[in-house]
């Protein structure tokens, strides 16, 4: 099962596929929120993507924020366009994760997004 991980922004969005086996996650790319939903059903369908997990962002100690209320928006609009499931993911510490790794942020949504699907596959792996 192929799952597509993203790591939502205001100003870009990290996109990141896994591969068949749902084992290992890769970046993909960064796209604006502008054409996001444009880029979508065609990014599925090409993909064969059968989940989206979205990073969700809570504070150090597990607590929302208005960040979080951003991503639960954006999850819902993700949810009235695609016929896939869609779940949430913590994301606590990806993009300085990411920006750790990569050294720069041209790439840094991606990698977030990298991270965070890993992250999710790891998990379900170990479930």
């Amino acid at each position: 099962m192929r799952v597509l991980g993203i790591d939502y922004g205001e100003k870009r969005i990290g996109l990141a596929v896994s591969d068949y086996s749902g084992s290992f996650a890769r970046e993909l790319k960064i796209v604006s929120p502008a054409v996001f939903f444009d880029e979508l059903d065609a990014l599925l369908g090409e993909l064969e993507i059968e989940k989206i997990v979205i990073g969700w962002p809570l504070n150090m100690s597990g607590e929302r924020t208005a960040k979080t209320e951003e991503v639960e928006s954006f999850k819902k609009k993700v949810e009235q366009v695609v016929t896939v499931s869609v779940e949430l993911m913590d994301e606590r510490l990806s993009s300085k994760m990411a920006a750790s790794i990569i050294g720069s942020e041209e790439r840094i949504d991606s990698m977030a997004a990298q991270i965070i699907l890993q992250n999710y596959l790891d998990k379900q792996k170990n479930n």
